[in-house]
């Protein structure tokens, strides 16, 4: 079980892709499926549209990677101690192999992972001595609920204790349907110009099935770098379809996907300098949604033809009213919320999408068979065990820590019965 420390204190270019894909071919109709936006025509009238309620926009810290000096993060006599007062067991991890010029690992879950040169073991000429933490996606979700969400403090900590930031990626999530801001728009908004970023080139990549289905989209505003200033990109993608064909992992989206069947996030990745300075943008402003704003409406923000005084097109863009609905986005964007990492997959939402998306199969099945005398729930005892997501690990490592009377409470509501009786 974690350890609770709240002591951690104190001019464009663009280009486009498609690719296609056949997974239904060996796959199959996926249960799920994800609405066709209409065709976006440029019109903007500047009257809202009736629409369903809008629900709040939520963003999270999607990646976060640093580096410390061993000499720092050995104190107290004890090896790993950031590890420690960020309220991980070392003895919960695995060893796994070294990577980029470090010759051991460490993982927990395959979410939290940590490399190192251990002195027992060859050097690499030119290594330097420090440790590698690495949190992904899943393994940020576990940080924010070990410090309570508390973001800011834990930044501010690691810049005192003396971390180098590698890598940070902040996203912000759409689970609105239809999503605020559709692919039609930013398709037609891009090919025809529309739009001022500080970015030099833009990408448009869909994946697409042999029947025409679209299983993919993405949009990418920049590039990696592999120089010491590093870089910063934002990737508009829907994170539904990469759940549902990509990953096939859709019995794990958070219920609010699996409610809305829509979920697109923009996320912006930093690294090295652009990273840190990231960090401060975020101190500096005590607030990680208004430093998201700032600088997602600065690599993009889209626009519609205005005209001057004299009633033609202004030559200067910059001049361009900014689009209605952008400028909606925009300002949800600034009132975002920390997502409860409790709620991002848990224990009722994978029951819930195994009671409304698999039971009804099940059940089909078991009629099927039944008929023919044969028990067909007995043969899925016998189907072979499948690897276990960063997600599920986490899961079932999260559920250890719930009372019976708990999970009961869960059970009941998926079987509509009282579990207690």
């Amino acid at each position: 079980m974690m350890n609770r420390n709240d002591d951690f204190p104190s001019s464009q270019q663009g280009g486009r892709k498609t690719s296609c894909s056949n997974h239904d071919v060996f796959g199959g109709k996926k249960t799920l499926t994800s609405p066709t936006p209409p065709r976006y025509d440029g019109i903007e009238t500047g009257v809202a549209e009736k629409a369903p309620k809008k629900r709040g926009l939520s963003f999270k810290i999607d990646w976060l990677s640093f580096t410390v000096p061993v000499v720092i993060d050995q104190k107290d006599g004890e090896r790993f101690w950031i590890l420690k007062k960020l309220g991980y067991d070392f003895e919960a991890f695995e060893e796994v192999p070294g990577i980029n010029f470090y010759n051991s690992g460490l993982s927990y879950g395959g979410y939290v992972k940590l490399y190192f040169n251990d002195s027992a073991k060859p050097l690499q000429k030119g290594t330097h001595m420090t440790v590698n933490y690495i949190f992904t996606g899943v393994g940020c979700t576990d940080l924010s609920e070990r410090i309570k969400g508390k973001w800011l403090k834990l930044f501010k900590w690691l810049k005192e204790v003396g971390v180098s930031f590698r890598r940070v990626d902040t996203a912000l999530d759409d689970f609105n349907s239809p999503p605020l801001v559709d692919f039609p728009k930013l398709e037609y908004k891009l090919d025809h110009k529309q739009y001022i970023s500080s970015k030099r080139r833009f990408s448009f990549v869909k994946d697409v099935s042999t029947n025409g289905e679209i299983q993919g989209e993405s949009c990418y505003f920049g590039k990696r770098s592999r120089s010491s200033a590093g870089s910063s990109m934002l990737r508009v993608y829907s994170k539904y379809l990469q759940m549902l064909y990509a990953k096939n992992e859709a019995g794990q989206m958070p219920l609010p996907a699996m409610q809305s069947q829509s979920w697109i996030r923009w996320e912006i990745e930093f690294s090295k300098e652009k990273a840190v300075a990231m960090v401060d943008l975020m101190l500096e402003k005590r607030s990680i949604a208004d430093a998201y704003y700032s600088v997602l409406t600065d690599i993009i923000t889209f626009v519609k033809p205005t005209k001057g005084k004299s009633g033609k097109i202004l030559a200067d863009k910059h001049k361009w009213e900014v689009s209605d609905w952008w400028q909606d986005f925009i300002s949800q964007a600034k009132k975002a919320k920390l997502q409860d990492p409790k709620k991002t997959y848990d224990i009722e939402g994978a029951l819930s999408w195994i009671k409304f998306s698999v039971m009804p199969t099940l059940q089909m099945l078991e009629a099927v068979y039944k008929e023919r005398g044969i028990d067909f729930y007995s043969f899925l005892s016998c189907v072979k065990k499948a690897e276990y997501s960063k997600k599920q690990k986490r899961l079932m490592t999260q559920a250890k820590t719930m009372s019976k009377k708990e999970l009961l409470f869960y059970l009941s509501q998926f079987i509509e019965v009282d579990a207690y009786e």
